[in-house]
């Protein structure tokens, strides 16, 4: 990028960037007593203006290094910050939210991936956290008795969402090739009709990343969101695949309908996949689409026929087969994670990890959902006591062979991809081999510190934090543990162990 004006160094550029951002603060709550601003008027304006000095920072730095550590020490600071109660023009809100240390989250993550590959992605898509999440907060903040609606956690109102998508729409439409054509990588030139195009699929994917969110979570969310979407959608425009791509969109976008109309997924769980599904094919292709359908759809419907079988039986376990967005996420974000590295890194063997971290994910639910069919009560799998049914850390022989079955199925999708890679054996030991041994790291997780609490009313053992209409009492484990994270721990174990088996047989 061509640069406003030569420092006589980086880190002399690094000074200004941190002394202008630390002015836009220190003015802004300056103007918050002086003039009576409420908070949360002077937050979203530090939010704006300091997204517009952050995104134009190739303009004055030539590396990266001096950006990461700008973003860096604003994340402690803006953690502190927000935990001592300072600078209340810069983080208060009416809800506990973690945004401005999300911010700078977002914005490292965007130096890292885009800052050579393509500054232009990277500065479009601070100029829609800076610009479409405000206008989206002030136009749902006004608007009190306008209808709402939640994917996962934050309330947002569907004028927010709508001035949202047009903020982005716009922000898209009058930077993105502008920012392309000052990019010393020599972009060509793009059509008038294919920047609308690109400007309404980045919109419509930021829109529903913000809109799944939990406590400021969308600072980040929508980032990356949209900015995998600029990349995959000119990529795909550049490679002559375009069509191929937004096939896969509108494929993608029936698939989420299809199974929320199922109850399959809840509307933010299809929002969830359906957002994942974009990037995973967009990214990987069939390869890495394919085992995350298996999984989803077959598990699905393996914990469809559970329920149903016990529709009538008390289970401990504290979501049923209809999952939503943190359910999709916890069993697929880890997977979405190694994608993205692959696709940045181009690291082959990058796939196999991929398969250990899905696989880890079918093994855990298929022994769950076959050891439903046992006539026998499962057993501790460390004690090797009877539990409850479903009971998290417990095993049983059906239930053992069923996530090996899993596991295994993945494997050989990823093996029918790529089977030059390594042997056969080889590959399933080290994708169905780590996805079987990460259900065991799952089961043992989930039987020591995985949260457990008893119903006040019928004195049950349950996961669930209310049952019977009352809240439930903590008998052990950890609260905080509960079963999505120890899905996130099982399917990182599953990738995890995967790279240490490639490292040994390979």
């Amino acid at each position: 990028m061509p640069k406003f004006y030569e420092f006589a160094s980086e880190w002399a550029a690094f000074l200004v960037f941190l002394g202008g951002i630390m002015f836009t603060i220190g003015l802004s709550e300056i103007a918050r007593k002086f003039f009576h601003w409420r908070a949360e008027f002077s937050r979203k304006l530090v939010h704006v203006l300091v997204g517009v000095l952050l995104a134009f920072a190739p303009f004055v730095l030539s590396s990266p290094t001096p950006a990461i550590v700008l973003g860096i020490l604003f994340i402690i600071i803006n953690y502190f910050a927000l935990r001592s109660e300072i600078f209340a023009g810069m983080h208060a809100t009416s809800r506990v939210s973690y945004g401005t240390v999300y911010f700078p989250i977002a914005f490292v993550i965007m130096v890292a991936l885009y800052w050579d590959h393509n500054p232009a992605i990277m500065l479009t898509s601070l100029l829609i956290l800076a610009f479409a999440d405000t206008t989206a907060s002030i136009v749902g903040e006004r608007l009190v008795y306008s209808r709402t609606f939640t994917f996962w956690f934050d309330k947002k109102t569907i004028p927010g969402s709508v001035t949202f998508f047009i903020t982005a729409f716009l922000v898209v439409m009058l930077t993105f090739s502008w920012f392309l054509s000052l990019d010393i990588h020599q972009h060509p030139p793009l059509p008038f009709s294919f920047i609308f195009f690109i400007s309404v699929i980045t919109a419509l994917t930021s829109t529903f990343a913000e809109s799944a969110s939990r406590q400021g979570s969308d600072n980040l969310t929508l980032t990356i969101a949209a900015a995998l979407t600029l990349d995959l959608t000119l990529q795909s425009y550049y490679d002559g695949h375009l069509q191929i791509f937004m096939g896969w969109f509108c494929f993608s976008a029936i698939l989420g309908w299809t199974a929320f109309r199922l109850s399959l997924l809840t509307s933010g769980g299809a929002v969830g996949a359906f957002i994942m599904g974009i990037f995973m094919f967009g990214m990987g292709g069939w390869p890495f689409m394919l085992p995350l359908i298996v999984f989803f759809l077959l598990s699905s419907l393996l914990s469809k026929l559970a329920e149903k079988k016990h529709s009538t039986v008390y289970r401990i376990n504290a979501k049923g087969s209809n999952r939503d967005i943190v359910q999709v996420y916890a069993n697929g974000g880890i997977a979405l994670i190694v994608t993205i590295v692959w696709y940045f890194t181009g690291n082959p063997l990058l796939y196999a990890v991929f398969l250990g971290a899905i696989a880890a994910s079918t093994a855990d639910t298929w022994e769950t959902e076959f050891g439903s069919l046992s006539r026998k009560f499962p057993r501790h799998i460390l004690t090797f006591k009877p539990v409850a049914q479903g009971y998290s850390g417990g095993i049983s022989l059906p239930g053992t062979l069923g996530g090996l079955l899993g596991a295994l199925t993945i494997g050989a999708i990823g093996y029918a991809f790529n089977p030059h890679l390594m042997p056969l054996a080889t590959w399933l030991l080290v994708t169905s081999g780590s996805g079987f041994l990460g259900s065991i790291v799952d089961s043992i997780i989930g039987a020591t510190i995985q949260a457990k609490f008893a119903c006040t009313v019928c004195g049950k053992e349950t996961e669930k934090q209310r049952h019977c209409g009352l809240p439930t009492v903590l008998i052990g484990g950890i609260r905080a543990m509960d079963n999505d994270w120890v899905n996130i721990i099982c399917t990182a174990s599953g990738a995890g162990f995967a790279l240490l088996l490639i490292a040994l047989l390979t």
